[in-house]
């Protein structure tokens, strides 16, 4: 680990948050990166060099100026792996200072240890999102016997069957800041744990903005109580919703590509009305090939329909199409929902039968209908009123 400038600033700011002594932390080339008297910053220390080109652990500088850059203090090497990567400094007379100096010291060591800790931790992790990435989204030819044990190597072993949920968590207001991207991030390390702590041979891995979890195999009424267990979880201890996606059973640890576009889909589809929360591929109609016409092929489609509209009738009209197919077709029901008058529904329903050439009330051009509708909402969001 190289001793950052950030690292030592954090540092000096942490010790002197406790003790208030003169505190410099020097880089491996004897410099000043970080102090408590800005002013020594960037000049060099000719203390701290000789600590570490001679391999020593401490130098007492007896008087301002003994070496070049130092004033009167105490400096002692600072060690990582058996290794010098810095130089800590304590200004100050000897017998005012040494008992702090020596907690300085340990208290610097601490702080060390444990940002060389995240930093492993999150080199690995990295390491490892980088192979499980490799697996989910490389190509079949390239998950070879040598991949395999590199997965090994790393603790994974990916013969063993699984199943994929893709999850994703999101606030029903639909809020971006920095606030509910702290829910979201801490919700998801919650996810990780529970989902490794139900079985240490379940993976996980960001992908975007979802989490990609590949739980060991089971049937789809017990990957689905997994599922209602970690949306209860998740919603029950954070502000946030939970999506998930979940795969069609893959036959083989090769095909795991094909799980994951499938959980990705399920996702995709509970994400697109919130409607439903957790959703199988298998359960999915239209969703299945939709995503394979293009953002041209739609925009076009919609425009088809509804040629002569303005965008804002077209987005009225959506609206009042959605709620009345998810009512089912019932005028009371969908003139409740959209607070207006049952004849008021059946005269806009009729108009839009007569501008588009297509009737919403009937069976054989609903389905124009549907259609438009969800091309509408991947194109634009949500087609509900704000």
């Amino acid at each position: 680990m190289l001793l950052s400038v950030q690292i030592a600033s954090n540092i000096i700011k942490e010790v002197n948050s406790v003790i208030p002594l003169k505190v410099n932390i020097m880089n491996a080339k004897g410099i000043i990166i970080a102090s408590s008297d800005k002013l020594r910053i960037g000049s060099f220390h000719e203390g701290a060099y000789e600590i570490i080109k001679n391999q020593i652990d401490e130098l007492i500088v007896h008087y301002d100026g003994e070496f070049d850059g130092a004033l009167e203090g105490i400096n002692y090497s600072l060690k990582l792996q058996n290794y010098i990567i810095g130089v800590l400094g304590i200004t100050g007379k000897y017998k005012e200072i040494s008992e702090s100096a020596l907690i300085i010291k340990r208290m610097t060591e601490l702080l060390l240890e444990n940002t060389y800790s995240v930093e492993q931790r999150q080199i690995r992790e990295s390491v490892c999102n980088r192979y499980l990435a490799e697996w989910l989204h490389g190509d079949e030819k390239n998950i070879t016997p040598e991949f395999v044990e590199r997965g090994k190597v790393l603790g994974f072993d990916i013969t063993i069957p699984r199943r994929i949920l893709v999850c994703s968590l999101y606030r029903s207001n639909h809020q971006t800041d920095l606030s509910t991207m702290q829910v979201i991030e801490e919700a998801e390390g919650y996810l990780k744990r529970i989902v490794s702590n139900i079985d240490p041979l379940n993976l996980y891995y960001k992908s975007g903005s979802t989490l990609v979890c590949a739980v060991t195999t089971m049937d789809d009424a017990g990957v689905k109580a997994l599922a209602i267990k970690l949306k209860n979880q998740i919603e029950k201890l954070f502000p946030t919703k939970l999506a998930i996606g979940i795969d069609s059973p893959s036959d083989h640890f090769t095909h795991i590509q094909t799980s994951l576009m499938h959980a990705q889909k399920a996702n995709k589809s509970c994400m697109r009305t919130h409607k439903q929360d957790i959703k199988f591929y298998n359960d999915l109609n239209m969703e299945v090939f939709m995503d394979e016409i293009s953002v041209i092929s739609r925009y076009e489609f919609v425009k088809r329909i509804f040629k002569g509209f303005s965008d804002g009738e077209i987005r009225n009209c959506m609206n009042l199409l959605e709620t009345f197919y998810d009512m089912e077709g019932s005028l009371k029901k969908t003139s409740e929902h959209l607070f207006i008058h049952k004849n008021t529904l059946q005269y806009r329903l009729r108009k839009i039968a007569e501008r588009t050439g297509y009737d919403p009330r009937s069976i054989r051009h609903s389905s124009l209908f549907y259609i438009a509708i969800y091309f509408y909402r991947e194109l634009y969001g949500s087609v509900k009123s704000s």
